[in-house]
Order: C-alpha cells, then structure tokens, then sequence
C-alpha cells in the first residue's frame, strides 16, 4: 500500500470521527455560459457542491490591531474544483470564500463577510 493511499485513509477516518464536530457547507456560483445576442441577455447556470468541514479561527496583531482569520477545512474532491465558487452557506449564513491551500487530502479556505 503506498504512503499517498495510507494518508488518504487516515485522513478519511479522522474526518469520519469528528464528524459531530462538524457543519454543513454549501458552496454555489451562477456561471455565465453563453450570451443571447437575440435578447441581449446572458445565460446563467447554477453550481452547487454540498459537504461538510470544519471551521478554525486564528487572531494575530498587526499594528496594535486584532485580526482575525476565520477557516473552514475540507476534505478534498479531485472532481470538483473548488476556485470556482465564490460562496459557501454556513447554517444558512453564506461567506465569501477563497481557497488557502490545496493538497491531495483537504482544502483549506478563508472566510469573509456573513
């Protein structure tokens, strides 16, 4: 068994039992996919991926100032690309997101707004 696939199952367990720690998020975007030259309207399609994650929050000073950065952690999904989506819903709360870091394992993403 390589070390990819050994790591891959830890982390699926490790997510698996802190699953009641866990909260549901909704990523959605409306993607522009063609324009109407006849109405002058665009045509919009929605996408939507639901899983669940973990949120973390992290404050650090910056000139005498508290900032704070708000996280959510996810397992990833090769299938699904996740610099797409501009929004994720939260407890019916939705946050602008951007993606932290990526690897084979989990996607980490910064939160903003709500």
């Amino acid at each position: 068994m390589s070390l990819k696939t050994k790591v891959k199952r830890s982390v699926d367990k490790a997510f698996e039992k802190l699953k009641d720690l866990s909260v549901s998020a909704t990523f959605d975007n409306r993607l522009v996919s063609d324009f109407d030259f006849g109405t002058g309207e665009t045509v919009q399609e929605e996408d939507s991926y639901s899983t669940f994650g973990f949120l973390g929050s992290s404050k650090r000073y910056a000139d005498g100032s508290v900032i704070t950065t708000v996280t959510l952690t996810i397992r990833n999904d090769p299938e699904i690309v996740f610099d797409r989506y501009s929004q994720v819903t939260i407890d019916d709360v939705t946050y602008n997101c951007s993606v932290v870091s990526r690897d084979a394992f989990i996607v980490v993403l910064s939160l903003s707004g709500g």
